[in-house]
């Protein structure tokens, strides 16, 4: 008789457990559950102080203002790593900015910027360069600088103190300036990678 009390507790705490348990799991994968941050680059400016042709070598002086928005759907803080852009011309590195690390709060977003200034000697005294002023000497305005960025973000998120999910994203643009109309066109593209 005296087993009766002690199986009937340890099968009320084995149900409680199980329901706890059972609870947990959909909350996890409803609630809780991990999303990966939704990341978008947009070139904002690009400031050109000099752009001469006529001397020789040619003078470019430009920088290019890159923001960088993060959402965060999670219900925990985002913390990520610095926020890299680089920007190359024709394949060549030609500049680069580097936001420092933070945080995006739980489901908000947030966007930090970075200005990328050109090393304009890099891009002056490339083959590509010298084809693009060439082809152009006749039209001027006409004349653009192909560059392309890549800016990174990595960080994590912390659920429930327990779980951590990583998270990576990759935002190309392709960015075409037009010096003497001080116009800019980007076409960006993003990929993510989670765990």
């Amino acid at each position: 008789m005296k087993r009766k009390p002690v199986v009937i507790c340890c099968s009320v705490l084995l149900a409680l457990i199980l329901v706890l348990a059972i609870v947990f799991v959909a909350l996890y994968f409803t609630v809780f559950r991990p999303r990966a941050p939704h990341v978008v680059a947009t070139v904002v400016s690009s400031t050109f102080t000099q752009f001469e042709v006529t001397s020789f070598p040619p003078k470019v002086n430009m920088s290019l203002g890159v923001d960088v928005t993060v959402k965060n759907p999670n219900y925990a803080a985002f913390r990520y790593g610095d926020v890299v852009t680089e920007l190359t011309y024709y394949g060549s590195p030609v500049g680069q900015s580097v936001v420092l690390a933070g945080e995006v709060g739980a489901r908000t977003t947030q966007t930090v910027g970075g200005t990328v200034v050109v090393q304009a000697d890099k891009v002056v005294f490339t083959p590509q360069f010298v084809q693009e002023l060439a082809s152009k000497l006749l039209d001027l305005p006409d004349f653009m600088l192909p560059f392309q960025t890549r800016t990174t973000v990595a960080g994590k998120a912390v659920v429930l103190g327990t779980f951590k999910i990583r998270a990576s994203s990759a935002v190309t643009c392709s960015i075409t300036t037009y010096p003497l109309k001080q116009e800019t066109i980007s076409d960006c593209t993003s990929t993510v990678n989670v765990g």
